[in-house]
């Protein structure tokens, strides 16, 4: 039996979770682990489990929740005397003994001891490997299920300390070790959460110093010195004011290794570093010990410093893997923006240097908030990439959103703001998609990555085209971005501005074919949910393209027409909420209400009524409109502020469901922040007896986040989205080549296309817009794959482990069906490794299984979609794809030979 309490609280046993029932039971079992193998006085576990007076039968409930522990571990096979997990009665209290490979909390204090032993003796490449193991153990805050309920121990805000503690030494030694381009955005994120952490920013300047980004670096200081001193009225430490003088006149000692550790001990950043092998100081602590509010670590040796970088080669990256991409056919968008400085500086460089920072920085935060990468500056044109790390189905999407964002934040440099900038001389910003190469790190991090193809120069001769302050996409990007963006008249060269976003989130198939069992079972819910007045949590889960928002839409009109006068609340998560965490709340407030968004004035009037109607006018009604008002205002609200805020949007949702039956539709839920996941169980736990339908739609890579999503619970449904069948799929193609005003394809082509679609729904519209469009003539071979199909396709690959990917390759490269030996034939990697990834893409639906396995008896895989085959070889460059093809015949000859023997 494991037990894990960093994040949810979760107990697997061999049969996989189990189940623990109610609040003072999992709060007695937390808190014992979190003192595992120690005394735990009866007095101190009832103050947990209270925090106020506790009732008269306080120590029976804490006896019944012993008693119903011991059930369960006594329920573990592997309780005997050989160290299984045992709750004993122990004088004052109780003492849990658990093995420490039972319990992750143990397991992490093991790692992260061994890994700041490694760091403070210099050994720092073993450092980062084992601080990163430690902090791979944490899948959220400490017993997040319990702090969500109101739970809040001093236990719980020193191991959030610890972890901070962690992830900073896990820092200290990536720097030391020149990786300062893997941890950079990483450090970004965190310094941003946390800027009143005076080690975290010196972390972080030191790794912008070291990209050249000496601005950015000193940005990073003023924004902790200013949190320090409005928060806690305190200016910045000895350490960090000595990183800042260091950035500012470029001290060489920042090219140490261990430069934050020497400054931490010297308190000054010129000090000379003795040489080699000459006397000195023995040594200094690392930074994450010394100057930072901690107490000095045991001092080692200086290290001698870095060797001089090797000459740039023609692959400036890490040997990646066996079998690893380093070089992909991508198709990606590219954001060129230009900003000259105006003529009102007056020719004094410092204003130039501070307002050309300033601009830096916007645009830089800009591409970030939209998932794009500034990838360099050339004068005053800057360079972002998107799609280069990660591809996303909505890259030009993003690119062109981010540009529009850009040239509004901007116009503040602009007529009246703080700097004035000449007319002639205000931004202009461009963007193009298309197909090109990536060569890149074997993650996709690291140094930035080289990209050959037309795209560059596109987008650059674009640029020339842009008036003054305006924005101009190229042809693909238009295209490609038409059906959420709304666009000016077209130019000769097929460029054009964007105006605005449409209304509608989606296309949507005009009828819904195959889905008849799904639809029984989510009229059945409905039927349950308002004859038994009690929350059924109801989830769709399906590849991209499966169909879920058609299914909802689908059951929203059945519970408009249900006899049981259902009202239908939806809202959606999206990537767009980075900066609105809890956005989805905000969308099903309006929903519920009749308003837009963040309406201002007329959703307050609306939600007001709402309220009154509900709670009335008294101090309920007022304590739920003071705590929702947060949601309707632009800026979002304050962390402080959201456990009142989910309070009373619980109790605003059970208080419309106790009304009449609610049906809630939450969709993209994996997409959706961990506080709002959080939120939505809560919900669905909590609501009480009210006929509540809570109905919500996700990739399958929200089980990889929460794996026990949905488990536990008694009133619970998930419906998988499988591919439609082979008749559903042809009713659907028709259907959609019909209402676009189309005749049948001939029956040849007719069977090329269904068999790309494989049942996919997305699939299906797009290549019936692809036929429309090309007026159902016979092309010269196969039907090509839509852009759009191929962008979700990769995007959905690119959320693969570079080696599950590069097990792709070789799959494809064995004729689409594949087993663990032909794999680690053509990879070139261990047969054990290569059944793992075989079986993880089983599990993530990108492979299926074959009842039959391999002349030698092995477990035989095969592509389950067509079009994921056709997108893998898409993106591998040709010298690749042949080798792996000719390996693969190799391996396939050779097996054959042996098997005549």
């Amino acid at each position: 039996m494991k037990f894990q309490v960093l994040g949810p609280l979760t107990v697997l046993g061999d049969s996989g979770p189990v189940a623990l029932s109610g609040v003072k039971q999992r709060a007695t079992l937390g808190h014992l682990l979190l003192h595992a193998n120690e005394v735990v006085a009866t007095s101190a576990l009832m103050r947990a489990l209270w925090a106020g007076e506790p009732p008269p039968t306080a120590r029976k409930m804490l006896q019944n929740a012993v008693s119903a522990l011991r059930g369960l571990l006594a329920a573990d096979d592997t309780e005997d005397a050989h160290g299984g997990p045992v709750l004993l009665t122990h004088a004052p209290g109780y003492l849990l003994r658990v093995d420490g490979d039972d319990l992750d909390l143990t397991a992490y204090r093991a790692l992260a001891d061994r890994g700041r032993a490694d760091l403070a003796a210099g050994a720092w490449s073993s450092a980062a490997r084992t601080l990163r193991a430690a902090l791979d153990l944490w899948r959220g805050p400490v017993l997040a299920d319990l702090a969500e309920s109101g739970t809040d121990w001093p236990e719980l805000r020193t191991l959030a300390q610890a972890r901070a503690a962690t992830r900073e030494d896990l820092y200290e030694a990536e720097l030391a070790c020149g990786r300062h381009d893997d941890v950079l955005e990483e450090l970004r994120t965190h310094a941003e959460r946390e800027p009143e952490r005076e080690r975290l920013c010196a972390q972080l300047m030191l790794a912008l110093y070291r990209r050249g980004h000496q601005s950015d670096a000193l940005d990073a200081y003023r924004r902790t010195r200013t949190a320090l001193a409005s928060r806690l009225g305190l200016e910045p430490g000895r350490v960090l004011r000595a990183v800042e003088r260091a950035v500012l006149d470029h001290d060489p000692v920042l090219g140490q290794p261990d430069a934050l550790a020497i400054m931490a001990l010297d308190g000054e950043p010129r000090r000379p570093r003795p040489a080699a092998g000459t006397p000195g100081p023995a040594a200094v602590a690392p930074a994450a010990l010394v100057g930072f509010d901690s107490p000095p670590a045991p001092r080692h040796p200086a290290p001698p410093a870095l060797p001089a970088p090797p000459r740039a080669t023609a692959f400036p990256y890490p040997a990646a893997p066996a079998g690893v991409l380093t070089e992909q056919h991508k198709q990606l968008s590219m954001l060129l923006v230009r900003t000259t400085l105006g003529k009102g500086l007056g020719g004094d460089p410092e204003d130039a240097a501070r307002l050309s920072g300033e601009l830096a920085v916007a645009i830089r935060d800009e591409v970030a908030r939209h998932g794009g990468k500034v990838s360099g500056v050339l004068g005053p044109v800057t360079f972002a990439l998107f799609g280069v790390v990660r591809t996303r189905e909505d890259d030009a999407e993003r690119a062109v959103r981010a540009g529009r964002a850009i040239l509004r934040r901007l116009r503040q440099y602009g007529a009246g703001g703080p700097v004035p900038v000449h007319g002639g001389s205000a931004p202009r910003v461009a963007v193009a998609t298309g197909d090109v190469v990536v060569t890149c790190a074997a993650d996709g991090t690291g140094a930035v990555p080289i990209v050959n193809g037309a795209v560059p120069q596109s987008c650059a001769d674009l640029l020339r085209t842009v008036p003054p302050g305006g924005i101009r996409v190229c042809a693909t990007t238009r295209s490609g971005t038409e059906r959420s963006l709304v666009y000016g008249p077209a130019g000769p060269d097929g460029a054009a501005e964007p105006l605005g976003t449409r209304s509608a989130r989606a296309d949507t198939p005009p009828a819904l074919v195959g889905r008849d069992r799904e639809l029984a079972q989510l009229g059945g819910a409905l039927d349950d949910v308002a004859r038994r007045q009690r929350p059924c949590l109801l989830t769709a889960l399906g590849e991209p393209g499966a169909g879920k928002t058609r299914l909802m839409a689908e059951l929203a009109r059945l519970a408009s027409r249900s006899p049981h006068g259902y009202r239908v609340v939806t809202g959606h998560s999206s990537w767009c909420d980075r900066d609105r965490p809890l956005a989805l709340l905000d969308r099903t407030l309006a929903s519920a209400t009749g308003t837009a968004p963040a309406a201002g004035g007329c959703a307050r009037d609306a939600l007001a009524r709402t309220v009154h109607a509900l709670f009335g006018t008294g101090d309920r009604g007022t304590w739920l409109l003071d705590r929702l008002g947060p949601l309707l205002r632009a800026e979002p609200p304050a962390p402080a502020d959201w456990p009142d805020l989910a309070t009373a949007w619980r109790l605003l949702l059970t208080g419309l469901a106790a009304e009449r039956p609610l049906l809630l539709v939450l969709e993209d839920l994996h997409s959706a922040p961990d506080p709002v996941l959080d939120l939505v169980t809560e919900l669905a736990d909590a609501a009480g007896p009210v006929p509540l339908l809570l109905a919500v739609t996700a990739r399958p890579e929200l089980l990889d986040r929460r794996p026990t999503w949905g488990g536990g619970r008694r009133d619970a449904l998930a419906l998988t989205l499988d591919p439609l069948d082979d008749a559903s799929s042809a009713a659907l193609l028709d259907a959609l080549l019909a209402a676009g005003g189309g005749s049948a394809p001939p029956a040849d082509l007719r069977r090329d296309v269904l068999a790309r679609v494989g049942g996919n729904p997305l699939y299906a519209m797009e290549y019936a817009r692809e036929l429309a469009a090309a007026g159902h003539g016979r092309p010269a071979g196969p039907p090509v794959m839509p852009r759009h199909v191929r962008q979700v396709v990769a995007a959905h690959l690119d959320t693969l482990p570079p080696l599950a990917k590069a097990v792709l390759v070789c799959a494809s490269a064995l004729g689409g069906v594949c087993c663990a030996d032909g794999v680690a034939a053509v990879g070139g990697v261990d047969r054990s490794e290569a059944a793992h990834w075989l079986d993880h893409l089983e599990r993530r639906d990108f492979l299926r299984r074959s009842r039959h396995p391999s002349a030698t008896g092995a477990l035989r895989y095969a592509f389950r979609h067509p079009a994921t085959r056709e997108a893998v070889d898409a993106l591998v460059p040709r010298t690749v794809r042949e080798d792996r093809r000719r390996r693969a015949e190799a391996w396939t000859e050779s097996t054959a030979a042996q098997l005549t023997v």
